[in-house]
């Protein structure tokens, strides 16, 4: 079922910079990794390396126990990989889908079905007989990913195959990528993103890299719940943050006002912390209302949330907060106290108030 990834100890350097540095990642045979983080955070880096297209500087990178730049041609042929931007010949769609196959050997008949039916799990069997320069980007894609599925592959990576297009074309294809992978429970399915949601959506376990770093893998539930600290918090979607001092009896303070009080079970920090909150949880009332009294700087709508820029005592916050229906937003001078829901806060470690990692980095998870 699948093929087990296992990372250790890599340091890897281009152009003299290092790039990526991941002391320990598994990915068990047959789970579903997502690897989110920022642009320019490796992502990219470590999908090469998974794939064997480079050697790391040091450490190693196994691919069921080989590694993975060593593994012989016919193991190679054994996985996929997807990148950003289809690289498609300028023959048929069909035939795009059909090389890999040739290149196992198969009858020429047998790639004509597998490949068509490849193209008909990804919705474009009625392109197959079209010049690949003639398909849309998103079509293109589509091809890409029915040419790397056709070849049932036991290790599928994606380098954020729907980066390129637009919201409701990526939603699509996402949904279907979505469908043909669970239908697929033999590969084991590595997929790099900047979108959260995407991340969520079909992982098992996600990784964070940040900077070249993995900061924290855990389950979708646990990011969400338990993000390690503020960086990864704002990756996976926490919109507010917040620095704030966590008194011994539960209460979160600003300047000396109680922002609000931390549920018994998040009390594992104390001191100096960070409230990271979603934007359902922040609360703008007018002043004197309880909270962190603050003054309106500037206020945007957005589609059913506001984003409000405040001046407190300790300096300047930018708050984004769901709209009620028939409140505006507040006015630039006004008055207003800030309150956070604590069932849509997290506290973590202010940040540099402590190392963010802990231990070992262990994917689990498989389905």
């Amino acid at each position: 079922m699948g093929t087990a990834v296992s990372v250790r100890e890599v340091r890897h350097r281009l152009g003299g910079r290092e790039v990526l540095r991941v002391d320990r990642l598994d990915v068990p045979a047959g789970a579903r990794l997502a690897v989110l983080g920022p642009n320019g955070a490796g992502k990219s880096t470590l999908l090469r390396l998974l794939a064997g297209l480079e050697a790391p500087t040091t450490g190693t990178v196994l691919v069921d126990g080989i590694e993975a730049a060593r593994r012989p041609l016919s193991d190679r042929r054994r996985s996929a990989y997807v990148t950003q931007r289809a690289g498609l010949l300028t023959e048929t769609a069909a035939h795009n889908v059909e090389i890999p196959l040739r290149w196992r050997g198969l009858p020429r008949q047998e790639c004509r079905a597998q490949a068509r039916a490849a193209l008909d799990r990804l919705g474009v069997l009625h392109l197959a007989d079209r010049p690949a320069a003639g398909l849309s980007g998103g079509e293109r894609q589509r091809v890409s990913l029915a040419r790397a599925l056709a070849l049932d592959p036991l290790l599928l990576l994606l380098d954020e195959p729907a980066a390129a297009l637009d919201v409701p074309a990526r939603q699509e294809l996402l949904a279907d990528l979505e469908r043909v992978v669970t239908d697929a429970p033999a590969s084991t399915v590595v997929h790099v993103t900047h979108r959260p949601a995407e991340a969520l959506r079909m992982a098992d376990a996600v990784a964070v890299l940040v900077a070249g770093e993995l900061r924290q893998v855990a389950t979708p539930g646990v990011l969400l719940g338990q993000p390690a600290d503020e960086v990864v918090a704002r990756l996976v979607g926490y919109e507010t943050v917040v620095p704030a001092v966590l008194e011994p009896d539960g209460r979160v303070v600003v300047d000396g006002h109680v922002l609000m009080r931390a549920a018994g079970d998040r009390r594992d920090v104390s001191g100096a912390v960070t409230a990271v909150c979603f934007s359902a949880g922040v609360r703008v009332e007018p002043c004197c209302a309880g909270g962190l009294p603050a003054t309106v700087v500037r206020a945007s709508p957005g589609p059913g949330h506001g984003v409000v820029t405040l001046a407190a005592r300790s300096g300047r916050l930018t708050l984004t907060a769901h709209l009620r229906h028939g409140v505006p937003l507040p006015q630039p001078e006004e008055r207003v106290a800030v309150t956070l829901d604590p069932a849509l806060t997290v506290l973590v470690p202010r940040w540099g108030s402590e190392p963010s990692r802990r231990g070992s980095i262990v994917a689990t998870g498989a389905p």
